[in-house]
């Protein structure tokens, strides 16, 4: 079933809303591509846009033979996984209005699935460059806090 459908079953039926369901899908999907970088490299699967890396003077021709070469204590990684993180998040707040149109349980499991994402992304953010050898994970004790910021979303 289609995220479209999702909406339609909650009778959310209007472009933001879809825009907002995108965007957080969007998201969610490359927050999964930064989290897994010490995981997905290793097995020459690389997801970090080329124009980006070019842009913050990674120049990385052949993916799968350049890749080991990057290094978690490299400046320039850290400030490519910053930028990726900032772009990531502003496209997570411009979709995260839509838990205040999905009612009920669902509304706070979306609550809950933005904000979870969130924290995995500012983990990612802040381990900068060694995130290429250290995954960041959505912990347990973490619970009570995104549950607090659900209450205040």
């Amino acid at each position: 079933m289609s995220k479209t459908c999702l909406l339609h079953l909650y009778a959310v039926d209007d472009a933001a809303a879809r825009e907002q369901s995108d965007a957080i899908c969007s998201a969610l999907q490359l927050i999964n591509f930064w989290q897994d970088l010490s995981v997905d490299i290793p097995r020459g699967r690389y997801y970090l846009p080329l124009a980006e890396c070019v842009a913050h003077g990674i120049a990385i021709t052949c993916p799968r033979e350049q890749i080991p070469a990057l290094q978690p204590d490299d400046a320039r990684v850290a400030a490519l996984l910053h930028s990726l993180a900032a772009g990531t998040r502003a496209l997570m707040d411009y979709g995260a209005a839509l838990v205040h149109q999905v009612p009920g349980r669902a509304g706070w499991e979306l609550r809950l699935t933005v904000l979870g994402a969130l924290n995995v992304l500012e983990q990612t953010r802040a381990l900068g460059a060694r995130a290429l050898v250290q995954r960041p994970t959505l912990r347990a004790t973490a619970a009570p806090l995104l549950l607090w910021r659900s209450l205040w979303m």
